[in-house]
């Protein structure tokens, strides 16, 4: 799903699906998932700091975009007065299940405006991805065999 170019064509000289990651972000938060974050569906989040600065101040409807550029339909929960935490919901627990997110696993959060976000970026931390590519040369056999080359990154 991420290019290296933006020239939007595929083999069939149609349009490619594109997405480009952020790359400013406002602000930023990492989070240690607790088992409760991963079973019971729901992400619960200091309110002081991030969600305060970066996040609308009532209930709300929010989009999570992951780091392949999938987005999911969560719901913002605040705390009783005064806000101590704020909850994420909805589509969290199929978050989970999709990118098998586990306990004890950094997960990073950006916005990429100064406040009331309603789309929350985040990725697994540190992520190494494998990008696999198969070559294979042109014969006229009717065989043709692959090769396969990996290149490892970090985001």
């Amino acid at each position: 799903m991420l290019l290296a170019s933006l020239s939007g064509e595929g083999p069939s000289n149609g349009p490619v699906r594109f997405y480009a990651v952020p790359n400013i972000f406002f602000h930023k938060l990492e989070k240690t998932l607790s088992s409760s974050d991963v079973q019971s569906g729901t992400l619960t989040l200091f309110w002081k700091g991030f969600c305060e600065s970066a996040l609308p101040n009532r209930d709300c409807r929010l989009t999570l975009v992951d780091w392949l550029g999938h987005s999911w339909e969560c719901n913002l929960q605040l705390g009783s007065n005064p806000h101590v935490t704020c909850q994420i919901s909805g589509q969290w627990s199929d978050i989970c299940k999709a990118r098998r997110l586990t306990s004890g696993l950094v997960v990073k959060f950006g916005v990429t405006s100064s406040s009331n976000n309603r789309v929350l970026y985040f990725k697994v931390s540190p992520f190494i991805g494998v990008l696999t590519t198969l070559l294979g040369p042109t014969r006229d056999a009717k065989r043709k065999p692959f090769y396969q080359t990996e290149q490892y990154f970090m985001l």
